[in-house]
This record gives structure tokens, C-alpha cells and sequence, in this order.
């Protein structure tokens, strides 16, 4: 018989198992149970066990079809994961949960991201020596303590349709390595040099706007050695850096940025025409800049992380 400090369910199964033998008057006595006690103890023993973890299984369910977060919650990990939970339990007044748990929970019910499995072809802009190469100035020292200062950028490809040459538009994407910010893109169906300069303007704006100076990054490609690029940033007062030959790792942040935008659009979708494609690029880049948190960032968005530098700096 268990003691009589054990709880009420737990005596009720033991009861249970002696009553062939025993009268339940006499049970219950020896147990200091009422019959009232007792019966509700047994219809809670028959009840099935409470998942202790549905409420967090039903919180990321909701995050994942948060209309402000659905182009890149499906490739959330567990870690940003918990703190979308964890604002979203602190609404309701609940405790935080702890990443482990939720990186236990995502693994048993099969909740875990599979959105980075798959991989395609990067663009290639490299055309051999075309223009004048430039100094690697940043030699992979990407981290800065204020935006603006350390930008990097690439051209990339993403399909629609069937996917054939003739089903392609291109990107050119300026990102600040200081908080992870897409500052400007363009997208076009000729990666020219045009379409580059038209993505730079913004950068340039806001370029004039800071009394440091201003590096952007790119790899060697045809766009970043043209006279006409070359000639914009220098009008800008903006340092031109390059990568190594064939050194993808040189330019790390933003191969790192563009392969996420890969991930939450042409790499898990699939999209009939160019004007969808292209909608779903310009509305993830605004739900990564405004919404995304980063860990790197102190889990703030990108827009979030400037714009505190830009209080902290006025104050």
C-alpha cells in the first residue's frame, strides 16, 4: 500500500489493484481516502496523459502560419524559434521556455527545419580580368560596431517556371554587415551593370549621411570592375574592396544572406511567372529586414539593431 502521503492518484492505482482481495472500505480507511477522493482519482488515472509540450507544439505551429513571418519561419532553427515562443508566451504571461526544450520538442514531433537541404547552382559574374581589380581591404574582418561602414554585395539568379535559361531574373543585393540589413536590391532580367548602379543608389544616400569611412565589398565580377561602378563609388567617396579569385568565403555574410533568401523563396517554392518570383523576393527582403530577428543582432531585426545605434548615437 503506498504511504499516506503519497498522492491521491497514485493510491487510488494501488487500491485498484488490491480491491480483488480486500473490501474498498477497508482500502480506503488504511489509505486516508475518501470514496469522493478516490473515484475522482480513478477517472483522472483513466484520463490520458497531458502533453506537457502541446501548448509550445501549437506555438510554433502559429509562428509558422504568422502571415508576418511565413516567408522564413519554415526555415527557422531552434534557437530563433524560442525567442518568437518566448515573446509570444511573455504576451500571455507565461514563463519562458528554455532552447533546449524547444530544440527536444522540434526533434520528437518532427517540427525541425528542412528548408536548407537543398542547394543550387550559384551565378557566376566572373568573366576573367575586364576592368580594374581592387584591394581586399576587409580580409574577411566583416564585424563593425556602426552601420554603414562595412556593406557588401553580389548578383545573384533565381528561376521561375520550368526553370530554363529564358525563366531567370537576377539580384543585386547591398547588405551592411553591421546588423545584417539588405539595404537595397534590384532585380532585373540582365545582370548588367545598369542594374547594379541602380541597387547602389540608396547605399550611396546613405553614405553621405556618416563622417566614417564607407567600404563596400564585392567579389570580381564583370559589374564590380566596370568603369561605371568604379567611378560611382569614387564620386561617393566609398572604398572599393574585392574578394580573392574563385574565394566565395571572402564575401561570407552576404553569400551566407542570399543563400536564406534562396531558401525562403526558389529553393522550397515554386513560381509560374516572373511577377510572382519577383513579389516573393521583395516581400521576404522586407519580412527578413523588419521582422527577422538575429542572435547576432541581440535578437533584434535588422531595422530594429540601426535603429538603436541611431537612439544610442542621438541621446
Amino acid at each position: 500500500m503506498a504511504g499516506r502521503n503519497g498522492s491521491n492518484q497514485e493510491k487510488a492505482k494501488v487500491i485498484e489493484t488490491l480491491r480483488p482481495a480486500y473490501k474498498l472500505c477497508q482500502l480506503l480507511t488504511i489509505a486516508s481516502l475518501a470514496s469522493s477522493s478516490f473515484y475522482a482519482a480513478l477517472k483522472a488515472n483513466q484520463q490520458p496523459p497531458k502533453n506537457k509540450d502541446q501548448t509550445i507544439i501549437e506555438t510554433i505551429q502559429a509562428i509558422r502560419a504568422d502571415d508576418e513571418l511565413v516567408s522564413f519561419a519554415d526555415a527557422l532553427g531552434y534557437r530563433p524559434m524560442t525567442h518568437y515562443i518566448n515573446q509570444r508566451r511573455a504576451a500571455r504571461g507565461e514563463k519562458p521556455v528554455n532552447h533546449k526544450r524547444v530544440q527536444r520538442i522540434m526533434q520528437e514531433n518532427k517540427l525541425s527545419s528542412h528548408a536548407y537541404e537543398r542547394q543550387t547552382a550559384k551565378y557566376k559574374s566572373y568573366k576573367g580580368t575586364t576592368g580594374r581589380l581592387h584591394k581586399n581591404w576587409l580580409n574577411r574582418r566583416f564585424q563593425t560596431d556602426r552601420p554603414t561602414q562595412k556593406i557588401g554585395t553580389d548578383v545573384a539568379e533565381f528561376r521561375w517556371g520550368t526553370e530554363t535559361i529564358n525563366e531567370r531574373t537576377f539580384g543585386s543585393f547591398f547588405i551592411d554587415f553591421y546588423s545584417g540589413e539588405i539595404i537595397s536590391h534590384a532585380l532585373s532580367l540582365h545582370p548588367n551593370t545598369d542594374f547594379v548602379l541602380a541597387s547602389l543608389e540608396e547605399v550611396q544616400r546613405r553614405s553621405q549621411q556618416v563622417p566614417y569611412l564607407v567600404t563596400i565589398h564585392s567579389d570580381q565580377g564583370t559589374q564590380y570592375q566596370s568603369t561605371a561602378y568604379q567611378m560611382a563609388l569614387k564620386q561617393s567617396h566609398i572604398r572599393q574592396s574585392m574578394s580573392r579569385k574563385a574565394t566565395p568565403i571572402d564575401n561570407g555574410v552576404v553569400e551566407s544572406i542570399i543563400h536564406q533568401i534562396k531558401v525562403g523563396t526558389v529553393l522550397n517554392h515554386e513560381y509560374a511567372t516572373r511577377d510572382a518570383l519577383e513579389l516573393a523576393i521583395n516581400q521576404w527582403i522586407d519580412s527578413y529586414n523588419t521582422k527577422r530577428i538575429r542572435e547576432r543582432n541581440n535578437w533584434l531585426t535588422p531595422v530594429q539593431m540601426r535603429l538603436l545605434y541611431e537612439t544610442n548615437k542621438a541621446a
